[in-house]
């Protein structure tokens, strides 16, 4: 979970691309951009995916990536894209 912090940014769509990456892949997370990471579960354990201070830094983060994407629709594209390569599905 280290790879971002609190001084982490998103600037650029790659970045988006990273931080998508690194939910899905890194974290095992199967998420949707629009949820709150205060809501995820992790499943082997049944509790909370993240605590309180990592899920408000991966909420500002992904309300970062909405605003360097300009057009949410490519938000939801990235995050799709990533879903369906980790499901390997085409």
């Amino acid at each position: 979970m280290a790879k971002y912090t609190r001084d982490s940014h998103i600037t650029t769509v790659e970045e988006v691309k990273d931080f998508f990456r690194h939910i899905v892949f890194d974290l095992g997370i199967n998420f949707h951009p629009d949820d709150d990471f205060k809501d995820y579960i992790d499943s082997t354990t049944g509790g909370r995916s993240m605590n309180d201070e990592q899920a408000e830094l991966y909420n500002r983060l992904m309300d970062e990536a909405f605003e360097v994407c300009d057009d949410e629709d490519l938000v939801y594209e990235i995050g799709c894209d990533l879903l369906k390569e980790r499901l390997q599905m085409k």
